[in-house]
C-alpha cells in the first residue's frame, strides 16, 4: 500500500511538471524563410502573446505575437480573427510606434481591418525606420514603395536590404541566373516576394543588369503602380473603366497584353508565375532554361537554353552549402534539376563531359538542400524521367 502511494505521488509531480512546462518563444520569421507546420504557429502566438501582456512596452513581442497570428493562415488555420485581436491589444499598448504602425499598414493590405487606405500608416511607420530593421521590414517597404511609384525611395531601401546582408545569398543568386539570361532591355514577368524583391537587388545594390524591367503582376491592381509602370515602359494602359471587363482578371489580361504588344520576344514570364496567368499566351511561351519567353515566331529556344547553361548561368554554387538556407532558397536550387533536366540527354548523345558535368550541379542542387528525403527522391525521379 505505501509503495503504491509514492507511485502515485510521483506519477503526480510529473504531470504537475508537465503542466508548467511552456513552449519557449523564438522569433517568427516568414515561412519563406523558415516553414513551420500550422501548429508551431499557433504555439508562438500564444507564447509571444503572453509576453506581451506581461511586457506591454516589448515591442518586439508585438511584433512576434501578430507574425505568429498572421502565419497561422497559410496553413488553412483561421487567422482574421487572431490577427484583428492582435491589433486591437497592441493598439491599446503601442499606439504610436513603428511597430504599431507598420503591423496596422499589414493588416489593411492583407484585409484583417475594416480600414480600407493602409498608406498613412505605412508613411507613419517610414518616418519613425530603426536603423536595424529586420528581413520581414525590408521586405514590405520596399515592396510599399516600388508599388505605389515611388522609384527613388524603393531604390534606396532597395539598396540598403542589399548592403544588410539579411538577404538569402541562395535566392540572389537564382535570380541573377534569371537575369543572365535575358535579352538586354528584356521585360521580366513574375509574381512572389522570391521572384521579384532580389532583383531589384540585385540591381539597385549590385548595380547589375539594370536594363531589364521587372514587373510585379499583382502590383498592376494599384494605380500608382501602373502610372509608373506607363511611363517606365511607354505604354498607355487601358483603365479599368474603359473597358467592359467582366472581372478584374480579364482587366489585368489585357495590361500583360499592352505589354506584349509593345515589346513582343523581349517579354519573359518567371517559370514560377501561376499557370492562370500565363494561360492565354501558352502557345507562345518557349522555355529558355529558367524562363519562359514570348515569341510569335518559332524558334530553336533548346539552343538558347544550352547558351545559357554553357555560358551565362552561374551554377557552380549548386555544389556545396555553406550555411542553413531559406525555405525558398532551397526549394529555387531544387528547381534546376527540374527545368534543365532534359538538357541532359542532348548532352549524353553530343557531349559526355558536359552531360557529366550538369549531372553533378543538378543533383548536388537537390541533395545540399535541408529538403526531407522523400521530397529529394522524388525530385531526383522526375529529372531521371525527363533524362529518358
Amino acid at each position: 500500500m505505501k509503495k503504491y502511494r509514492i507511485l502515485t505521488a510521483l506519477a503526480g509531480l510529473a504531470f504537475s511538471i508537465g503542466m508548467k512546462a511552456q513552449v519557449k518563444a523564438v522569433r517568427v520569421e516568414s515561412p519563406i524563410v523558415t516553414e513551420k507546420d500550422s501548429s508551431w504557429y499557433v504555439e508562438q502566438k500564444d507564447a509571444w502573446r503572453n509576453i506581451a501582456q506581461r511586457e506591454p512596452r516589448n515591442e518586439a513581442a508585438w511584433l512576434n505575437y501578430y507574425n505568429a497570428a498572421r502565419y497561422t493562415g497559410w496553413f488553412g488555420e483561421p487567422s482574421d480573427s487572431l490577427v484583428r485581436r492582435a491589433m486591437k491589444e497592441m493598439r491599446e499598448a503601442i499606439p504610436n510606434t513603428y511597430i504599431y504602425n507598420m503591423c496596422a499598414y499589414m493588416s489593411v493590405k492583407l484585409g484583417f481591418s475594416d480600414e480600407t487606405d493602409g498608406d498613412p500608416y505605412a508613411e507613419a511607420a517610414l518616418t519613425m525606420l530603426p536603423d536595424e530593421m529586420q528581413l520581414n521590414d525590408y521586405n514590405e517597404w520596399v515592396c510599399y514603395l516600388a508599388m505605389k511609384g515611388q522609384e527613388q525611395r524603393m531604390t534606396q531601401m532597395a539598396k540598403r536590404y542589399f548592403d544588410s546582408g539579411l538577404y538569402s545569398e541562395t535566392v540572389l543568386r537564382y535570380s541573377y541566373n534569371e537575369l543572365a539570361g535575358m535579352d538586354e532591355g528584356g521585360i521580366y514577368l513574375g509574381s512572389g516576394d522570391a521572384a521579384i524583391i532580389p532583383k531589384w537587388l540585385i540591381q539597385e545594390g549590385m548595380g547589375l543588369h539594370k536594363d531589364k524591367t521587372v514587373v510585379c503582376v499583382p502590383f498592376l491592381a494599384v494605380r500608382e503602380y501602373r502610372e509608373w509602370l506607363s511611363r517606365k515602359l511607354d505604354i498607355v494602359f487601358p483603365t479599368l473603366e474603359s473597358g467592359n471587363y467582366t472581372s478584374y482578371d480579364a482587366f489585368e489580361q489585357s495590361l500583360l497584353q499592352a505589354i506584349i504588344d509593345r515589346y513582343g520576344s523581349k517579354v519573359y514570364f518567371s517559370c514560377t508565375t501561376p499557370q492562370e496567368t500565363m494561360k492565354p499566351w501558352q502557345k507562345y511561351l518557349y522555355n529558355e532554361g529558367l524562363l519562359l519567353k514570348y515569341s510569335k515566331k518559332p524558334y530553336d529556344n533548346m539552343a538558347v537554353k544550352r547558351r545559357n547553361v554553357e555560358e551565362r548561368y552561374q551554377l557552380e554554387y549548386l555544389l556545396v552549402s555553406f550555411r542553413p538556407e531559406w525555405t525558398a532558397g532551397q526549394r529555387l536550387s531544387a528547381n534546376y534539376a527540374v527545368l534543365l533536366a532534359d538538357l541532359l540527354s542532348y548532352y549524353a548523345g553530343h557531349d559526355l563531359q558536359r552531360y557529366r558535368w550538369l549531372m553533378k550541379l543538378l543533383v548536388s542542387g537537390v541533395t545540399n538542400t535541408s529538403l526531407d528525403e522523400q521530397h529529394k527522391q522524388s525530385i531526383l525521379q522526375q529529372m531521371a524521367t525527363t533524362t529518358k
